[in-house]
């Protein structure tokens, strides 16, 4: 991969794992309650905590992402910063 995701395009990403993340969620309280209903208790408790432990790791990649998307957009406001300091400067001289 030669290009560099943009600060917007990784804020899409992150709302887009954390979506999935929602699903799974629903998903897994839906499969949960009908396995319950029908006295599987031991299956829907581990699909429960398996979606919980999903849906946690997704929510947390999203956070990475959205942190990622920060970094990136101050560095580029850093990097324009520097690249008019340098015009500025080379005026001067």
């Amino acid at each position: 991969m030669d290009e560099v995701p943009t600060p917007n395009e990784l804020r899409t990403a992150a709302r887009g794992a954390t979506i999935i993340a929602y699903g799974t969620g629903l998903a897994g309280i839906a499969v949960g309650t009908l396995l319950l209903r029908d006295d599987e208790l031991a299956l829907a408790v581990l699909i429960w905590v398996v979606t919980f432990a999903v849906g946690t790791c997704l929510v947390g990649v999203a956070t990475l992402i959205r942190a990622q998307a920060g970094i990136s957009a101050r560095l580029a406001k850093l990097d324009a910063d520097v690249a008019s300091l340098r015009r500025d400067r080379s005026r001067d001289l």
